[in-house]
């Protein structure tokens, strides 16, 4: 198992990508704190996960909360005395046209998607620093390198995200604590559930990837789990495309 003895804390772990990081965390044999503003579902998680001997710990939390953010890190200390690994998953989207975009609308998705990832890096790095070692998984998206249709406010956050992904790195370096993003496509989570169960994009958008399916949380799940071991050791600042080859290459419907 290629965590055993590790901690980690997973943000937005409630559902879809989030739940199926925990889940493999688990099975690798981690420790974990997972945190969403979901309290119901985040707790039924956690007394899923406990009910197979692994030690878990649900946690209500809003990652754009300082107070409830250090809480959680708080949590992790507490129970298991270390934080090994930060899963920064939790996010939001908005969908409109660019001048249907509030001021509310851009700062919600400013303050979730790359605010809260800033918050939850503070309150863990300095338990990292104090035992040498580290890793920090921001959750990006295809949305961080290209642009998307009716997503301003989304597209701008997980730029951002990527670009402190590396100025974090670098400002870890030499301290044994990589930071990594992955960077997910069309994953079918709940996330995506409007797309993948329309009638016409959901098996059109199976063709618009050279995998040629809708990709599953699992499928992110291994790769988080990868990133947080210490196989990872000499990746830092980097970005992993987990999308089927979607932006890899173009491929028009009837290509393939």
């Amino acid at each position: 198992m290629r965590l055993k003895g590790k901690t980690a804390i997973i943000t937005g772990a409630a559902s879809g990508i989030g739940s199926a990081i925990a889940r493999k965390f688990t099975d690798e044999g981690a420790s974990i704190v997972i945190g969403d503003v979901n309290a119901k579902a985040i707790q039924e998680l956690a007394d899923d996960l406990t009910a197979d001997s692994t030690p878990v710990i649900g946690v209500p939390a809003d990652i754009t909360n300082r107070q409830e953010v250090d809480a959680m890190a708080g949590t992790a200390i507490e129970r298991f005395g270390q934080i090994d690994i930060l899963v920064n998953n939790a996010g939001s989207r908005i969908i409109k046209p660019f001048l249907d975009h509030t001021e509310e609308d851009w700062r919600q998705m400013l303050d979730v998607n790359l605010t809260g990832h800033f918050l939850c890096c503070q309150a863990v790095l300095p338990h990292m620093l104090k035992v040498g070692c580290g890793r920090i998984i921001n959750m990006a998206s295809i949305a961080s390198t290209v642009g998307r249709p009716g997503r301003a406010g989304y597209v701008a956050a997980k730029g951002g995200l990527l670009a402190l992904t590396r100025a974090l790195a670098a400002d870890m370096a030499g301290k044994n604590i990589t930071v990594n993003a992955l960077a997910p496509g069309m994953i079918a989570s709940p996330f995506n559930r409007e797309f993948a169960e329309d009638d016409v994009l959901g098996d059109a958008w199976n063709s618009e990837n050279l995998v040629g399916r809708w990709g599953q949380p699992e499928d992110i799940g291994g790769i988080a789990a990868f990133l947080a071991s210490d196989e990872s050791a000499f990746i830092t600042g980097e970005v992993i495309t987990v999308d089927g080859g979607s932006i890899a290459a173009l491929v028009r419907q009837g290509e393939l």
